[in-house]
């Protein structure tokens, strides 16, 4: 039943792209979404196992089959649909959140195009593949939207902030601007990076190097006089609460705001600087961002939308890693490591949809299970469902139902009413 249950889920989520795909595409598509979610590995010859049961073919056969069709799926032009979809979901102020990453192979001889990279695990050096990863933060979990691999032995390839642009050229082409609000970590604090949030009219906030020692960046305070970003950092104006995870407590966090000028070719544009010191951290955390800090709300929220990005990245980018088996995938063909990791990014949404359809189901388990608590019924039948209906509904259906007497007529004692209780007081 609960294979069953799944199947069908894909089945719906697939249903988007029956325009894109053939009917072999799509039954292959599905099979390898239905793989690497059950095998957890990015190797197609695990995915092969898991769709054993459905193919009477050899796993050498379905392996072959698989690796021909993966350079021949549309991914780019099926995650542009369900961005088109996801429009209406990003406001102004939704974060988006942009992550540097890596996917390093130790063994990597016959893998074509394998470049340097920065293993961020081990703090060391690696080969392997650079990565832009963009997620949605949403308030339960978090979602991917759009996943770019690249080398750096590509031919094409000429700078990270390139290869982000071509990210903004997929997200402006599903929605004709760039929305909500890019969150960009500390690596993201070089010029050329927000000259192009600026070219695009992108909403920004990235996390700021505070460790330049004599050579701190030098901003345009707001009497357009140039100063250092740190001497800036005098009093401050505001103070919220961060909860430590790891510690289980609650610190405080001391906020100032500041409003600065940005030379863009020609023009200075109004920009807002937030200085943010943790309790306990030796440095301040300061963050450059495009959004109107006028209170202690403003530069809070700033605060809170970046450092909730862990929680986001530990549930959507180490999840694939550590659950899906992203980081093992074993193709030799660079552009068919590209397509695969577009592959996660739609298994991503759909684990997201079945995500926040248990939460509703657990919702609805948990009002049932405080009706039943709280009602006089010890056993689940009809009696019990009317409890739970009473519990769940008569406050809604009070606010619109008007009686015609002034006084409520009390019902008979043995008819059970589904409005309201008849011995509370009105």
């Amino acid at each position: 039943m609960e294979k069953y249950q799944i199947s069908t889920d894909l089945h719906n989520f697939c249903r988007t792209f029956d325009e894109d795909l053939t009917k072999p595409q799509m039954n292959r598509f599905k099979e390898l979404m239905h793989g690497i979610i059950r095998g957890k590995k990015g190797i197609l010859s695990e995915v092969a196992r898991q769709n054993r049961g459905k193919q009477r073919k050899s796993i050498r056969k379905q392996v072959q089959q698989y690796s021909d069709m993966l350079p021949k799926l549309p991914l780019k032009n099926m995650i542009t649909r369900k961005l088109i979809g996801l429009r209406s979901e990003i406001e102004s102020d939704t974060a988006l959140y942009f992550d540097l990453v890596d996917v390093t192979k130790k063994y990597h001889k016959s893998m074509e195009m394998i470049g340097t990279t920065w293993n961020g695990s081990e703090g060391v050096p690696g080969k392997g593949y650079e990565m832009v990863d963009v997620s949605l933060g949403r308030a339960d979990d978090g979602m991917s939207l759009y996943r770019h691999l690249y080398s750096t032995e590509h031919l094409d390839y000429s700078s990270q902030v390139k290869e982000i642009e071509k990210v903004f050229q997929v997200m402006i082409a599903a929605w004709g601007e760039m929305r909500g609000t890019c969150f960009v970590d500390s690596g993201g604090d070089n010029n050329n990076l927000i000259e192009l949030f600026l070219k695009y009219q992108a909403g920004f906030a990235i996390r700021m190097n505070v460790n330049r020692g004599t050579k701190d960046r030098l901003v345009l305070n707001e009497r357009g006089d140039q100063t250092k970003m740190m001497d800036l950092w005098r009093e401050v104006q505001g103070i919220t609460a961060w909860h430590d995870a790891k510690k289980k407590k609650q610190k405080l966090v001391q906020l100032q705001w500041r409003k600065i000028w940005w030379k863009h070719g020609k023009e200075l544009i109004p920009m807002w600087m937030v200085w943010s010191h943790r309790e306990g951290d030796p440095d301040p955390c300061v963050f450059l961002t495009t959004k109107t800090i006028k209170n202690e709300s403003d530069a809070s929220k700033i605060y809170h939308q970046y450092f909730q990005r862990g929680g986001k990245e530990e549930a959507i980018f180490k999840c694939n890693k550590a659950k899906l088996g992203m980081e093992k995938v074993q193709l030799c063909s660079f552009e068919k490591v590209k397509q695969l990791m577009l592959i996660y990014v739609l298994i991503d949404q759909f684990l997201a949809k079945l995500h926040e359809q248990a939460l509703e189901v657990g919702q609805l388990l948990h009002s049932f299970l405080k009706a039943f608590v709280t009602g006089a019924q010890r056993k689940i039948t009809k009696w019990a469902i009317i409890d739970f209906y009473d519990e769940t509904y008569a406050k809604l259906e009070r606010d619109f139902f008007i009686f015609r007497n002034r006084f409520c007529p009390s019902p008979p004692a043995s008819q059970l009413s589904l409005l309201f209780n008849p011995n509370e007081k009105w």
